[in-house]
C-alpha cells in the first residue's frame, strides 16, 4: 500500500497536466460546437466527399454538422490521441524508472518481494487510467449538459468505455517494456501509441490494409464507428484488446523478476 500510494503522488503533477490539456481541448471544442453548427452544416457535404481522408476520420459515416457527428470525428480523435499517449508515458516508466534513477537498491531491500512490487506498480497504473478517463467523461458530460445539446448517453458511455480498454491495453504493453529496459525511455511510449494510432488510419483508407485493425486499439475504440453503431463495440477486436492486456501484463511480472536489476 506504501508503495502503491507512493506512486500516485510521484506520477499527480504528469496526471494533472494531461488531464487539464486533454479536458480543456475537447470540452472546448464542445463548447464551440453552437458557434461552427451553422458553417458545419455548410461543409460536412464537402468533408464527406474527401475520400480516403474522410474515410480515416469518419467523416464519411457521420455528419460533422450533428454533436455526435462532431464529438466522433473531431473531439474524438483528440482524445483518442490524448488519452493514448498518457496511457503509454504513464505505463512506460514505472518499472524503468527506478534503475535509471538508481532507487532499485533501496527498493529491493524493503520487506517485499518483486512481485509485490510490480501489483503495487500495475494497481497505481490502472487507478491513474481510471481516474483520468473518469474525470473526463465527468467533463464530456458536463460540457453537453450545461450547453442544453442532446446526445445518446448510452453511446457516449460504450465509447469511454471502450476508449477504457484501448488505454489499459496501451499501458500494460508499455508496462511490460518498462520491465525490459533500463532507463525511463518516453520516446518509446509515445511512439508506440502514435504508431498505433498510424496504423488505425491505414487500416480505414485501404481495404488491403483492413487487416491493421487486429493489431491496434484503436480501431474497437473509434468514436465513429460506435456513434454510427449506436453504442455498439467489436467484441471481436476487444477481447483481443483484452488478451493482449492479459498477456503483456503476465510478461511484465515474469521478465521483472528474472532480470538483473542494477542500483
Amino acid at each position: 500500500m506504501t508503495l502503491f500510494l507512493h506512486e500516485l503522488k510521484m506520477n499527480r503533477v504528469s496526471f494533472i497536466v494531461w488531464f487539464v490539456s486533454v479536458a480543456a481541448l475537447c470540452g472546448g471544442c464542445i463548447f464551440l460546437f453552437p458557434i461552427v453548427e451553422e458553417s458545419m452544416s455548410e461543409m460536412s457535404e464537402v468533408y464527406a466527399s474527401m475520400g480516403g481522408f474522410s474515410a480515416a476520420f469518419g467523416m464519411d459515416k457521420l455528419s460533422i454538422a450533428t454533436l455526435e457527428g462532431f464529438f466522433g470525428t473531431e473531439i474524438g480523435t483528440i482524445y483518442a490521441l490524448g488519452g493514448g499517449m498518457f496511457a503509454a508515458i504513464s505505463g512506460i516508466t514505472l518499472l524503468s524508472k527506478e534503475e535509471s534513477g538508481h532507487t532499485a537498491e533501496f527498493l529491493h531491500t524493503l520487506p517485499m518481494g518483486r512481485c509485490s512490487i510490480v501489483t503495487s506498480k500495475l494497481a497505481a497504473l490502472v487507478s491513474i487510467i481510471t481516474a483520468f478517463d473518469l474525470m473526463n467523461f465527468g467533463v464530456f458530460a458536463g460540457s453537453i449538459a450545461i450547453l442544453g445539446e442532446e446526445i445518446d448517453m448510452t453511446t457516449l458511455t460504450m465509447y469511454m468505455l471502450a476508449q477504457y480498454l484501448c488505454h489499459l491495453e496501451i499501458a500494460a504493453v508499455c508496462f511490460a517494456l518498462s520491465a525490459c529496459l533500463k532507463r525511463s525511455q518516453i520516446g518509446i511510449g509515445l511512439g508506440f501509441a502514435l504508431i498505433l494510432y498510424v496504423l488505425d488510419l491505414m487500416g480505414r483508407i485501404t481495404e488491403e490494409m483492413e487487416s491493421l485493425k487486429y493489431i491496434t486499439p484503436f480501431y474497437y475504440a473509434n468514436a465513429t464507428d460506435i456513434f454510427v453503431n449506436e453504442g455498439e463495440i467489436n467484441l471481436t477486436l476487444a477481447a483481443i484488446g483484452i488478451a493482449v492486456t492479459i498477456i503483456a501484463t503476465g510478461s511484465a511480472y515474469v521478465v521483472y523478476n528474472k532480470r538483473d536489476i542494477a542500483a
